[in-house]
């Protein structure tokens, strides 16, 4: 039985962008240091393919704080890093 009770749902973030785009170039250390002009980066990783030889051309980075993260993410969406056009969005918080 359901009450007459409404649910409002909050989109809520985590510090957590991820980023496409990325040159296959690009290393873990480049997209650390291209991102930290933003905040305190606590980590950055490329995905890889299965074989882990080549970027898959996306990955992540983490910072101190979702409004690092929110920075970083209004920042350098519609960027060039390495000669490629970067997509940046927020990472929801996995549940």
């Amino acid at each position: 039985m359901r009450s007459g009770h409404q649910f409002m749902f909050l989109r809520s973030f985590s510090s957590k962008i991820f980023v496409k785009g990325l040159a296959f170039s690009t290393t873990e250390q480049n997209l650390a240091e291209a991102f930290s002009q933003f905040g305190r980066v606590l980590n950055a990783n490329i995905v890889l393919n299965k074989a882990k030889t080549r970027s898959k051309g996306f990955g992540y980075v983490t910072f101190g704080t979702e409004k690092e993260a929110r920075e970083a993410q209004i920042g350098m969406d519609r960027k060039i890093l390495h000669g490629r056009l970067l997509y940046v969005d927020m990472q929801p918080p996995h549940k």
